[in-house]
């Protein structure tokens, strides 16, 4: 069995890579989610258009249209708040949040991209009885890289599996993005007070992408 890591070729970031390389990766990620969201943006608009108009026409069956309204107005300040997330300047910020929210919110901005929504992503939560500690925007950032990574490796792994597992371990707190049915984490990269640490981890069971971050209040 071969067993390589890298943390620079196979997933550039600012903090182990080239500055120049986690700019071009997270530009060509953005770029796809932006062109996702503008069609489903386009739907939305669509969908509202073509209710309002139906209630202009027929007062028959008016509260069950609004309720669609409703329904796809709510859709639509969804969809607009995830682009103001998107599109929103690095605040560079350290404070504590929890995993789950982390890993829900970059998991429905990268459920927009419109080359990879044939790759479906289990996840699975363990431990997060105390929150971790980071910048909450590169957080997001990182963790979309890790996914749009692991759900290319996917596109050409006989499995198509890719599965997140987040939660403590020790002092830290880990997210594994893994990719096919065996893959197992590698070994947990240092990560230093405020940062952000990533590694990555390929054998002939699959690739692991771990990002860690301390955790509030860890044990000594």
């Amino acid at each position: 069995m071969t067993n390589t890591a890298s943390t620079t070729t196979l997933f550039p970031t600012g903090e182990r890579g080239h500055a120049r390389a986690y700019a071009e990766a997270w530009s060509s990620v953005s770029e796809a989610l932006v062109r996702g969201m503008a069609h489903a943006l386009s739907n939305r608009i669509s969908t509202i258009g073509t209710i309002a108009e139906l209630l202009r026409l027929s007062a028959d069956d008016s509260t069950a249209m609004s309720e669609m309204l409703g329904i796809e107005t709510r859709r639509l300040e969804d969809l607009l708040e995830q682009m103001r997330a998107l599109s929103a300047r690095d605040a560079g910020r350290v404070e504590a949040m929890r995993l789950s929210d982390a890993v829900a919110g970059a998991m429905a901005l990268h459920s927009y991209h419109p080359e990879r929504r044939s790759i479906a992503v289990t996840v699975e939560p363990g431990d997060e009885s105390r929150p971790v500690l980071g910048d909450a925007l590169r957080l997001q950032r990182e963790l979309l890289l890790l996914l749009d990574a692991a759900t290319h490796a996917a596109l050409s792994h006989e499995s198509r599996a890719v599965r997140v597992r987040f939660g403590l371990q020790g002092r830290v707190g880990v997210v594994q993005v893994l990719v096919g049915d065996g893959a197992e984490g590698g070994a947990i990269p240092d990560c230093g007070p405020g940062m952000i640490a990533l590694g990555v981890d390929e054998t002939d069971a699959g690739i692991a992408y771990l990002l860690v971050l301390p955790a509030l209040g860890a044990e000594a």
